[in-house]
């Protein structure tokens, strides 16, 4: 088994940037059906319930994922990601690294709803020590044994964010917007994140979500 990497462009801790690079083993990667998704949450409690359903609506890294915070989803919905958790520390990103999420109040509302509930809270997605969600301890314990029940074989949380990027194409988005959607921007090729680029992103997240809604089962715990 090989290796990739993934760079992430950091906020430096003292002067310039730096970059962060993430060793992940390559697999093979799943392309899930919206029904097994949707079976998985159902097994699952919170905070990993909402947890797996923003990595696939969205189609966000773990690393990013874990790192949200209440206050970066805004009053108009809009979803921030700030910063990310590797190992236990966490990292703010560079500004052009900061990606913009507007959710639609429909397809997005359980997430929506449960971002909104942890209020007070450091973490949206934390143990019940205060403490970010343990990738590793989230995938053994939680998500592989759910998948595993209905007969699914993960090959990690990447599988939700390639099974988007795949639902994307099929839809015929514009190679371009899948990039801005799923964050694919190498250093050298990024743009000021513009109005206009928020709301194709928008509605990319939108058309993708219906397509899936109604197979999309209710989180029993934001009920």
């Amino acid at each position: 088994m090989t290796a990739i990497s993934i760079h992430i462009f950091l906020q430096g801790q003292s002067t310039g940037e730096t970059s962060l690079e993430i060793e992940e083993a390559k697999v093979l990667r799943v392309e899930l059906e919206p029904g097994q998704t949707a079976a998985i949450i159902a097994q699952l409690d919170e905070p990993y319930a909402s947890l797996t359903r923003l990595l696939e609506l969205l189609g966000r890294r773990i690393e990013e994922a874990i790192g949200v915070q209440p206050d970066d989803l805004d009053e108009n919905n809009v979803l921030t990601i700030r910063r990310i958790i590797y190992k236990g520390k966490v990292t703010m990103l560079e500004p052009d690294g900061i990606e913009v999420l507007p959710l639609d109040p429909v397809v997005h509302a359980d997430l929506i709803r449960y971002v909104r509930s942890s209020a007070g809270q450091r973490w949206v997605f934390q143990s019940r020590k205060g403490t970010p969600v343990n990738p590793g301890n989230f995938r053994r314990r939680y998500l592989h044994p759910a998948a595993k029940a209905i007969g699914v074989k993960l090959g990690g949380t990447h599988d939700f964010r390639h099974t988007l990027k795949r639902r994307m194409r099929r839809a015929g988005i514009d190679p371009v917007v899948v990039r801005d959607t799923l964050g694919h921007k190498r250093v050298e090729q990024q743009e000021v994140y513009d109005a206009a680029k928020r709301v194709e992103v928008g509605d990319v997240l939108r058309l993708v979500g219906r397509r899936m809604a109604p197979t999309l089962a209710p989180n029993r715990s934001v009920q």
